[in-house]
């Protein structure tokens, strides 16, 4: 139990703050937002991956072909990015759902485990993990009215589910004192 507390206390808290930031990112930047974010990160993608296909075609440095499997998927997703942020945004709702219900089976067992070694408030982090599996498939199934709404939805729960997991690393702390 102690190994599995320490090698997952970091972690845990790692994708703690990044699911609070990303939720609070996406509840309080609009669609507008979001397609210029995706822009400028296509334009970054895109300038790396046409380096590193001058690289591997003009400077040919490499014997390998890293900058051609590193150059050519780059260039067209800054391509795609540029072009078409749109569609990207169109996917989020899609990927946070998805997101949304892998980590909530994650907690699921998490609770379990916290359950078979006597922590008193397992059943909060099941019950919170089951609503946020209700959220992503939620989302996945039923795309609400806007865009806006949706990421605003999905942004709460991440949120939420990044304090549940902070919430759990602290138990587990005083658990092990």
């Amino acid at each position: 139990m102690n190994n599995f507390i320490k090698q997952t206390n970091s972690q845990q808290r790692l994708f703690a703050i990044i699911y609070i930031v990303f939720g609070i990112i996406l509840c309080f930047f609009n669609k507008g937002i979001l397609i210029m974010a995706a822009r400028v990160l296509g334009v970054i993608l895109l300038a790396y991956g046409i380096l590193e296909l001058y690289i591997y075609f003009v400077r040919r440095q490499n014997v390998t072909a890293i900058p051609l499997y590193t150059g050519l998927p780059c260039t067209l997703a800054g391509l795609f990015m540029v072009f078409s942020p749109q569609s990207l945004i169109a996917i989020i709702p899609v990927l946070a759902g998805v997101i949304l219900i892998v980590n909530s089976i994650m907690q699921m067992q998490r609770s379990f485990i916290l359950k078979d070694h006597g922590f008193d408030n397992w059943l909060w982090t099941f019950v919170i993990s089951v609503v946020t599996m209700v959220a992503g498939i939620v989302v996945l199934l039923q795309p609400i009215q806007t865009l806006a709404f949706i990421l605003q939805v999905v942004g709460v729960f991440l949120i939420v589910e990044g304090i549940i997991m902070l919430f759990n690393e602290h138990e587990i702390k005083k658990y092990m004192k």
